[in-house]
C-alpha cells in the first residue's frame, strides 16, 4: 500500500530511458500534477542545465538538483516526479526519495538510450564523447543506485511510452491506499 507519508511516484533512470515521457503521460491518466525536475531545476536557477553545468560545474548542478527535489518532495500534493539520471548519486537526495515517494526505475539499455537521446545535443555529460560509450559508463556507475532504491522496476526497451505508463499506473492502483485508510507501511 502507498503509505500516506509516501504520496509522490518518482521516476529514476538513465537518459533516455523515459522518463519525462512517460511522468507525463501516468501523471495525466492519475490526474496528479507532473513535475519534471530539470525543467524546476532552470526555473529555480533561471538557467538552462547546460549553462548551470558550464558556469557551476557537475558540483553545482547537483546541489541545485538537490533543493529542486527538496522542494518538489515538499508539495502537499501527490505528484509525479521526473528526475534526472544522476539525483541518485546524492545521498541525501536517495533519503529524501526513499522517505517520501514511490520509486520506480525505467530501466533502457545504453544501445537504446543512445538511439533515444541522438547526438547528445542539450545534454552536458554527453558532450565530447560517443553517447553510447558515455551511457555504457554511466549505465554501470547508477545501475546498483537505481536498483537499490527501486519500488519497481520495469524494462523500457520495447515498450511504448503508453505501454509503459500503463505498467505504472496498473502498479500504483494495486499499492493504493483505499480512500479513508491507513495504509500500514510497506
Amino acid at each position: 500500500m502507498i503509505r500516506q507519508d509516501r504520496p509522490h511516484l518518482a521516476l529514476v533512470g538513465g537518459m533516455g530511458a523515459g522518463k519525462t515521457v512517460v511522468g507525463a503521460l501516468v501523471a495525466e491518466r492519475c490526474r496528479r500534477r507532473h513535475v519534471d525536475l530539470d525543467r524546476w531545476i532552470q526555473a529555480d536557477t533561471g538557467r538552462s542545465i547546460g549553462v548551470v553545468f558550464a558556469e557551476s560545474g557537475e558540483d553545482g548542478f547537483r546541489d541545485a538538483e538537490q533543493s529542486s527535489l527538496g522542494r518538489a518532495l515538499d508539495l502537499a500534493e501527490p505528484v509525479v516526479l521526473s528526475t534526472g539520471g544522476g539525483v541518485l548519486r546524492r545521498p541525501a537526495n536517495r533519503e529524501a526519495l526513499a522517505a517520501r515517494a514511490r520509486v520506480v526505475w525505467l530501466r533502457a539499455t545504453p544501445e537504446t538510450a543512445a538511439a533515444r537521446v541522438g547526438d547528445g545535443t542539450g545534454r552536458p555529460l554527453l558532450e565530447g564523447g560517443s553517447p553510447v560509450e558515455v551511457l555504457r559508463r554511466l549505465n554501470a556507475e547508477r545501475s546498483p543506485l537505481y536498483e537499490a532504491a527501486a519500488d519497481l522496476v520495469l524494462d523500457t526497451d520495447d515498450d511504448t511510452p503508453d505501454q509503459v505508463a500503463d505498467e505504472v499506473v496498473a502498479w500504483l492502483k494495486r499499492h493504493e491506499a483505499p480512500a479513508g485508510s491507513s495504509a500500514a507501511p510497506s
